[in-house]
């Protein structure tokens, strides 16, 4: 609670930390999700204590950061975490959920439990990867609007 208090009062901490995130939280959208972390900075608290969660738990996923700004949701930032089929078949799920409920006291505490979910997806052998939300998002548009 006193790192995001400090965080916030903090501009140059706040800009070093959001720079650090992007070397292990891989995204696009840079301005998009800059400002939202600007405006929810308790964020970078959340990734700082759920990096290592996912480096013990499932350290043979990927993951990557999205921005939902879904217009009938509130906007939420996404960390999409993949395993191949096989891993997100056998356990993977209750790693995620682990995950989730290590980090609700502290959601809770940052007011942050609307604005941080975890997306868990599975990717196949062959390397190709899950689709993302946004392409989920953009391939349910297409076929409901034909």
């Amino acid at each position: 609670m006193d790192y995001a208090s400090l965080l916030n009062e903090d501009k140059g901490l706040f800009e070093e930390e959001f720079s650090s995130l992007i070397d292990d939280f891989p995204f696009e959208d840079y301005e998009e999700i800059h400002d939202f972390f600007s405006e929810n900075r308790g964020l970078i608290v959340i990734l700082k204590k759920t990096r290592p969660l996912l480096e013990k738990h499932v350290p043979y996923a990927s993951f990557h950061l999205e921005l939902d700004v879904d217009p009938l949701v509130t906007p939420q930032l996404l960390l999409v975490v993949k395993a191949l089929d096989y891993d997100f078949n056998n356990g993977f799920k209750d790693y995620i959920k682990f995950i989730d409920s290590e980090l609700d006291d502290l959601l809770l505490k940052l007011n942050l439990s609307r604005k941080f979910f975890i997306f868990d997806t599975s990717c196949n052998a062959a390397g190709k990867s899950a689709l993302s939300l946004k392409e989920v998002s953009r391939h349910y548009s297409g076929y409901y609007n034909q």
